[in-house]
């Protein structure tokens, strides 16, 4: 019988072969033969794109590039790079020398094969995690009147900390706080509105519980001030763009932070949000981000990225980001992912928005099964649950 093998990562393959009468010196020559690569650059010169061709051939590899690439009737183009990580660190070595800005595609393949050799590590607050052994589960608290969800529900303090109390009992490992609504067409608020709507209930849980807290906002000044008030991790939609002092502020604490993907505003994401390519243009958008908090003096391993399910995307298109989410790690960091009963679900099953648990869930395993390191949910219980079982499968248990 013939077993179709569904490898997993390399030492999977290591395994399987160590389950047979092999010689074990044979392994660690075959073994990175077994793993395939797949990379698309962004766009890159006509002859950049030529010498690509011609390196990836002659190690064994392959490389697409566009028809008009070889005549040179186009002045750039990304190219597809296909191969085992043994092809790509022979075209890592061939490009030491090369011109037309090959250097820094040399410097990011080199950066990617070190970076699978390392744990995928996670600092928050004084707490690290080993991201690659457990999926981590973000509780939503929103403590404004007009949230999609739970607008309304938790503008009481004295229930807002009871709700984060209840979320951590039930196994959250972070609470995200937030006091303005971000639903579509929602409309900006004051400084001083926020602020009065998150500071009571960050420090009323700070007086009962040593949970890691994060605040979920745009504005400097709030996240300056719930820094100072114990909280460890910004989250900020607009991935560092509406604030210019946001990556100052949170560089300046030492703070984790969370970048968010999102197509113009709150107020206007969703009037007709169309993309030629979907996960190219998240992922331009999150490196800008990236390379933003970078230079701001904020570590790497203090960093997540987020690809903003239903923030300025069609419904259907937020299917196609869990579908290719683990596109997104080719920066190196964690995912966060919030899929919790928004309206791809609702659209999709036909269902208001407290009857989207099951769809919530499918969408939190799937995303897991394809990257996703933390979760950003309402109902924290069962999602912990389920997140436990998806782990399983991954072997993280």
């Amino acid at each position: 019988m013939l077993r179709l093998l569904k490898i997993n990562d390399i030492d999977h393959l290591i395994k399987e072969m160590g389950s047979l009468p092999i010689d074990r010196g044979g392994i660690p020559v075959m073994a990175p033969k077994g793993e395939f690569f797949i990379f698309k650059t962004s766009k890159i010169s006509s002859p950049a794109a030529n010498i690509m061709k011609q390196q990836m051939l002659s190690i064994g590899g392959e490389c697409a590039v566009s028809k008009f690439v070889t005549t040179c009737s186009v002045k750039e183009s990304p190219v597809i790079l296909m191969g085992t990580q043994r092809h790509f660190l022979k075209l890592i070595e061939s490009l030491k020398n090369q011109y037309f800005g090959l250097g820094i595609l040399r410097e990011e393949l080199m950066e990617f094969f070190e970076d699978r050799k390392e744990k995928q590590i996670f600092k928050v607050g004084d707490r690290i995690f080993d991201l690659s052994r457990k999926t981590l589960v973000m509780g939503i608290l929103n403590v404004t009147p007009d949230s999609f969800s739970d607008g309304g529900k938790y503008t009481d303090v004295n229930k807002s900390v009871k709700a984060a109390l209840k979320m951590e009992q039930e196994g959250a490992d972070i609470i995200d706080i937030g006091g303005e609504s971000t639903r579509p067409g929602a409309d900006p608020i004051d400084v001083e509105i926020e602020q009065s709507r998150v500071m009571p209930v960050i420090d009323g849980i700070k007086m009962h519980s040593k949970i890691l807290l994060s605040i979920d906002t745009v504005k400097s000044k709030i996240a300056e001030e719930a820094l100072n008030h114990g909280v460890s991790l910004v989250n900020d939609i607009s991935g560092l763009n509406f604030d210019k002092e946001m990556a100052n502020i949170v560089s300046k604490y030492r703070a984790s932070v969370v970048l968010m993907h999102i197509r113009g505003k709150p107020k206007n994401m969703q009037e007709n949000p169309k993309y030629e390519n979907l996960i190219d243009e998240i992922l331009n958008s999150l490196s800008s981000s990236f390379e933003r908090a970078l230079n701001a003096g904020i570590e790497k391993d203090k960093i997540l990225i987020d690809p903003g399910i239903g923030f300025g995307k069609e419904w259907k298109d937020n299917y196609v980001i869990l579908r290719y989410l683990k596109e997104l790690k080719s920066l190196g960091v964690p995912i966060v992912v919030g899929p919790s009963r928004k309206s791809f679900i609702g659209n999709l099953l036909d269902l208001p928005i407290q009857e989207r648990i099951e769809g919530s869930l499918a969408a939190v395993c799937c995303a897991i099964m394809n990257g996703a390191n933390i979760v950003r949910v309402h109902d924290v219980k069962e999602t912990v649950r389920a997140v436990k079982v998806a782990d399983a499968i991954m072997g993280r248990v």
